[in-house]
């Protein structure tokens, strides 16, 4: 399962290097303070999994750069579209991870033994992460404050 948990703080590398590409080139106020929030959310995410991960017995490689490099390209190649098409590009590119990191927190929650039983809250994190991302995007489709589902996720693990 730690596998999983390193896997997926590659994906945050990855997403602090997507989300920041808009952040710094995007010139619309608002738009930045939406690609800020998920800056903000990738970043506490890769945070606390590499807190767990660096305490293990278990050494993974980090590959930090090309992740970053693979995020910042992946931003570059859909940067020209509008917003409206932007976001549901992005709702349709993160729905599967969203699914993805959910059947991961289900299957920890299956497994009934005290590893599982600890990591639970990880994959409860990383779960809740994707969701508030995918929410973010539906709610800038219907032209709503897409920053609320991701403020909302700060809050409650900014305190973890």
């Amino acid at each position: 399962m730690n596998n999983l948990i390193h896997q997926a703080y590659e994906g945050e590398v990855y997403g602090i290097a997507f989300f920041s590409y808009f952040e710094n080139v995007d010139d619309n106020n608002e738009q930045i303070k939406l690609w800020s929030a998920l800056v903000a959310v990738e970043t506490l995410t890769a945070e606390l999994l590499l807190k767990h991960l660096l305490k293990l017995t278990r050494r993974y490689e980090f590959k930090t750069a090309e992740m970053t490099e693979k995020g910042d390209k992946e931003a570059k190649k859909w940067s020209h579209l509008p917003w409206p098409e932007l976001m549901l590009t992005l709702s349709q590119w993160v729905e599967p991870y969203e699914i993805k990191y959910r059947d991961w927190l289900l299957q920890c929650q299956q497994q009934h033994n005290q590893e599982n039983k600890q990591l639970e809250p990880i994959f409860k994190l990383i779960a809740e992460h994707e969701t508030a991302i995918y929410q973010c995007f539906k709610a800038e489709l219907n032209q709503q404050d897409g920053r609320a589902p991701l403020t909302s996720f700060l809050d409650k693990y900014s305190q973890a």
